[in-house]
């Protein structure tokens, strides 16, 4: 087995901790913004943009606030005085109010009266609800700093849930969605040649799957990743043409990569078919990145496909020492079959 190196980054606060940049020249499909995992749990904070916008209230909510003589009045709290209230809360670390194009929206709804207010708090993501909940306070008479405070107290109240519920977690967005069910239907081996595998995590994207490790024991930067996730595409979409689309946007982009850290890209093995002993079609690339300061790197790519899932097995090291791995991992892997998501998706396609 010969020496690796390779440049590292973070993929967010993921417990896999690194992804090498030889993986990344493989695989191509990692960024530490798009796929940030959304919450921290040891503070139980969001670190994932959160846009902030106010909405019209349910029948629901406004039968729980009128009374037969009281009639309730709509943003009897302002949208503004909830944005003052949330980023006085530490909940929300990239709080962008009215801003468009965030994956998650915070809808917020609002009915009451002097002493009562209501708040119904709707959670999207891409514009799809994965939860809403409705909060109450109450007072005597009217607080000096008036709705302020109570705004402060329904935001409370809805931290206080969302973190019970964990509404930002990948976990909760997946389920929420109807998406694959990567922790029960995903089987992947817990070692295979000398590799040990070191975790499997979800992206926060449902449409990016989920990611297994594997490291060797004695080279640290000798790494496997089989990364399993959705196409989009019909079901019919031919083989071929959807797994060469895999690796020609992974090439595109570990060469940009390549560029940025100005790296000599060379295809050591061109996009090709792969066959592994007839039991897996599927394609394969081979990248090497060389500098005049630095050691060369080396990233290896294998796509196939299984049911609607495509599964890219990436190696930081040349295809000599991966095509005998990749052999024998592709064996054992196994996908969720199409989710409910999909299903919907793939009829808009």
């Amino acid at each position: 087995m010969p020496t690796f190196r390779s440049f590292a980054f973070r993929i967010a606060s993921l417990s896999l901790a690194m992804v090498s940049t030889g993986a990344l020249l493989s695989i191509g499909t990692f960024s530490p913004i798009a796929h940030a995992v959304v919450t921290n749990p040891a503070v139980n904070s969001v670190s994932a943009p959160v846009s902030v916008f106010s909405t019209y209230p349910s029948p629901e909510l406004v039968a729980l606030c009128n009374e037969p003589e009281v009639r309730c009045k709509e943003d009897s709290i302002t949208p503004d005085e909830f944005v003052s209230a949330l980023k006085a809360n530490s909940y929300l670390t990239s709080l962008q109010p009215y801003a468009e194009n965030n994956d998650y929206e915070l809808l917020i709804a609002n009915v009451g009266r002097v002493t009562t207010q209501f708040a119904e708090i709707t959670l999207q993501w891409r514009g799809m609800e994965i939860n809403s909940h409705i909060v109450k306070t109450s007072t005597q008479k009217q607080a000096e700093s008036g709705n302020l405070q109570h705004a402060e107290t329904l935001i409370r109240q809805w931290e206080d849930n969302a973190v019970n519920e964990g509404i930002f977690t990948a976990e909760f967005l997946y389920r929420a969605l109807e998406a694959s069910n990567y922790q029960h239907d995903l089987a992947v081996p817990n070692s295979f040649g000398q590799f040990t595998k070191l975790d499997t995590q979800l992206f926060a994207d449902p449409f990016s799957g989920a990611i297994t490790r594997y490291t060797h024991p004695a080279y640290e930067d000798a790494l496997v990743d089989v990364i399993v996730y959705p196409f989009t595409h019909k079901i019919t979409e031919d083989d071929r043409t959807l797994l060469n689309e895999q690796l020609d946007v992974d090439l595109a982009k570990a060469s940009a990569v390549a560029k940025a850290q100005q790296l000599t890209l060379t295809l050591s093995s061109p996009a090709a078919p792969y066959k592994v002993k007839g039991i897996a079609d599927g394609w394969r690339l081979g990248i090497t990145a060389e500098s005049e300061k630095a050691p060369t790197l080396y990233a290896s790519t294998y796509v196939f496909r299984k049911h609607d899932k495509i599964i890219k097995i990436a190696t930081t090291f040349p295809t000599d020492f991966s095509d005998p791995l990749v052999d024998e991992l592709i064996q054992r892997v196994d996908v969720p079959k199409e989710s409910l998501l999909m299903k919907r998706v793939r009829k808009l396609l």
